[in-house]
């Protein structure tokens, strides 16, 4: 990305760093830097670090710089920050990736990337960059006369760029009184507009000076800022529908060029809708998106988040999102799907919270976080090297588990990366929760080609609620506590388990979208059917409870969320579920009622839960059905067992209860594979097992499986399949392929 005639070599194995020493000037000028070579102890919180995304190489615009005398391409994306950071009277230290590090050399770019976590602990500050303001979004410029800071008011006049700081404190009052002065301007404003408009008479120019940029980014910084004080969203001003139509029938962001065909889709253009474009515009950077930024949010010291003219501290972010989650509970959200930004404001919120919730870990230096927790929390994140949703996060690992700690090695290909992981996964744990979630391949991304049936594509991407979903897996034992040998036989990459074959499955419903409240009813209502069905041929449940109680807690997991864990104690292991008791069978009937209530419009769709609907926990068994239930498949064994399993469940499957394992889960019979007289190792030492890492030769022919993945099958999920007084078809061998 750079020449390398700017760089001298760095001294080998050493804790040498290049900064940046970014040169003053004023705003239309060329950027001039430098580039000084330091230890990171003596530049220890006097330089700042900048977390950005490069973007593709290939098709990311490149700008030009001069480094050290030299015309040097770098992204778009750094340029913009560079010379958002530029001060006008004197020189600041940074350091940024693709300039400090010479990324022609793979032995330096090795060793750098090995320190990256000194370098981002050691910065004074951390600047998240979003990216730059476009001609589309409002940053409040109208508002940087009254509010601008006396310093960067100095720094304008001497040629430097604008620049509006939030503090996230009471101090902020001001930028947020004058955006509700300019509210109130715009709404009596707004029938005068609607008139011009409708008549359709206004020239180009009344029509440009009439209408702000669609993307509110100052309002949404508001709408944060609110947030974080403890504003219920339902009482923010600025996001009121009951606006007066200003427009109708026209496409942002050109507002005057779509009104010269005059034909136009039918849409409101209000405050509230500017807003919420204005958030989805932050939250739709590359930034949240990458894998990478994670690890130099965590570590950073102090971290600000930039977007073009606009700053405010991570922490207001953070608290934001925090006061949303808790309101989030008390809300109809998903029962109506109604309230406009909501379900924007839940992303905003659980991509804040995730990182912030790894970083105040890492600060209060807990040793309680293990890969496979951080693969699944930022599983949603990307990499341009799939290699790295793995290698990114081990610098985040604090618990190997009793293990050595795994090391990026570019050597390996995605494939064998992801076998390692699950393979030390396994033997660091002790158990097979790294085979728990959804394997499947969605939203028309394909699964990698030669990873075993049993390895997770880490690359693939997946719906909100699996996260939520697995994390809340660790309250079930379905092995009862039992430990199974396991085996790693290398010629096929076959997983060999221990555990108790159930049933094979005879029947499967349709899968549960959960796009609308009538949709998901119109599931239940078909999968209660199928159940009937198995009722009239069992009269009772497998484990002497009645179909209607079965089907009930199959529906929840046979779990109650309980609201999100918002302990100022860091080291809380509680978790937001319960188990479900007979008294919440009143709830899922008291939903059932309101579903039904509000899919028929009989009550407004914009409503909120009583504080007596909260008491009698409607809330939390809709949120415990969508979590169970959501992209998932109901199935009935012919022995009369039901459950919830992957959406590509079919007829014959098997059901088994594997030894090791807190879930049951459904394979499907493969083929014969011969080890041939290859090794096999053992991962994990079972009750009568081999003692852990054995190697050994395995020269058999083995009857294996493909694993579809994990699920819930209602009466095996607390060891009852390991009850001596229960009747099974015994303890068998598995080969998974």
């Amino acid at each position: 990305m750079t020449e390398s005639s700017i760089y001298l070599p760095l001294p080998a194995k050493s804790h040498t760093i290049r900064l940046i020493s970014l040169q003053p000037g004023e705003w239309k000028e060329e950027i001039e830097v430098e580039l000084r070579e330091t230890s990171i102890a003596k530049a220890r919180d006097r330089y700042t670090t900048i977390s950005y995304t490069w973007g593709n190489v290939d098709t990311t615009k490149q700008r030009l710089i001069t480094c050290n005398g030299c015309q040097v391409p770098i992204s778009d994306n750094l340029y913009t920050i560079l010379r958002r950071l530029r001060r006008p009277d004197y020189s600041i230290s940074l350091w940024a990736d693709a300039l400090c590090i010479n990324q022609s050399d793979s032995t330096e770019r090795t060793h750098q990337v090995g320190l990256m976590g000194e370098i981002y602990r050691n910065s004074r500050e951390t600047v998240i960059w979003l990216g730059e303001q476009t001609e589309e979004d409002d940053v409040g410029g109208r508002f940087l006369h009254p509010c601008i800071t006396d310093k960067d008011r100095e720094a304008v006049r001497w040629g430097g760029p604008p620049h509006l700081a939030w503090n996230g404190t009471k101090s902020d009052r001001r930028l947020l009184e004058a955006y509700l002065s300019d509210y109130m301007q715009y709404k009596n404003s707004a029938c005068r507009v609607s008139n011009v408009v409708a008549h359709r008479n206004s020239t180009t120019a009344a029509l440009e000076e009439e209408f702000l940029p669609f993307n509110d980014i100052f309002g949404a910084f508001c709408l944060i800022y609110s947030l974080s004080q403890g504003i219920s969203s339902l009482a923010i001003k600025f996001l009121e529908e009951s606006e007066v139509r200003i427009l109708e029938g026209f496409r942002f962001p050109k507002v005057w060029h779509a009104l010269r065909p005059l034909s136009f889709n039918r849409r409101e253009l209000s405050r509230s809708s500017r807003v919420w474009a204005g958030l989805e515009r932050l939250m739709s950077r590359q930034w949240w998106s990458r894998i990478w930024v994670i690890q130099e949010t965590v570590l950073a010291q102090k971290a600000t988040v930039h977007f073009g003219m606009l700053s405010a501290p991570w922490r207001m972010f953070v608290d934001a999102a925090a006061h949303y989650v808790q309101e989030r509970h008390n809300l109809c959200l998903d029962l109506s799907g109604s309230l406009t930004g909501h379900e924007l404001l839940s992303r905003f919120s659980t991509s804040v919270l995730q990182i912030d919730d790894t970083r105040r870990h890492h600060q209060a230096s807990l040793d309680d976080v293990t890969l496979i927790s951080l693969l699944w929390k930022f599983r949603s994140l990307e990499a341009s090297d799939k290699r790295d949703k793995v290698f990114a996060l081990l610098g985040l690992t604090t618990n190997w588990q009793g293990i050595d700690a795994m090391a990026p090695d570019y050597r390996l290909d995605v494939g064998t990366t992801y076998l390692q992981t699950a393979l030390s996964t396994i033997k660091s744990s002790g158990s097979l929760s790294v085979l728990a979630g959804d394997l499947d391949a969605g939203l028309g991304r394909k699964r990698l080609k030669g990873i075993p049936s049993w390895v997770m594509d880490w690359a693939l991407p997946c719906l909100p609620v699996e996260i939520e979903r697995v994390d809340s897996l660790n309250m079930y034992d379905a092995s009862g506590g039992h430990a199974g040998t396991v085996r790693f036989h290398r010629l096929h990459s076959v997983l060999e388990v221990e555990g108790a074959y159930v049933d094979d499955v005879f029947s499967v419903g349709e899968i549960s979208r959960h796009t609308q409240i009538s949709d998901t009813l119109a599931v239940i209502r078909q999968w209660k059917f199928l159940v009937k069905e198995l009722e009239a041929k069992f009269p009772t449940y497998p484990n002497g409870c009645t179909y209607q109680e079965a089907f009930w807690r199959s529906l929840l997991g046979d779990m109650v969320h309980t609201g999100h864990v918002m302990d100022n104690d860091i080291g809380n292991t509680g978790r937001p579920y319960r188990r479900a008791g007979s008294e919440d069978f009143t709830a899922f009937e008291a939903w059932r009622m309101r579903s039904r209530c509000i899919s028929r419009d009989t009550w407004g769709r914009t409503a909120t839960f009583t504080q007596q609907e909260l008491d009698d926990g409607i809330s939390s068994v809709h949120y415990s059905l969508k979590t169970a239930t959501a992209s998932r498949r109901f199935f009935l064994t012919r022995g009369g067992y039901i459950g919830v399993g992957p959406k590509s469940t079919m007829p014959g499957d098997r059901l088994f209860v594997l030894k090791g394992s807190k879930v049951p889960f459904l394979v499907r019979p493969d083929s014969l594979k011969d080890c041939a007289g290859m090794e096999c190792t053992t991962l994990v030492k079972g009750e009568q097992g081999r003692e852990r890492d054995s190697v050994e030769v395995c020269d058999e022919v083995h009857n294996c499986h493909r694993l579809v993945g994990d699920c819930f099958a209602f009466g095996l999920m607390d060891g009852e399949a390991f009850d001596s007084s229960w009747d099974f078809r015994g303890l068998r061998k598995l080969f998974l392929l």
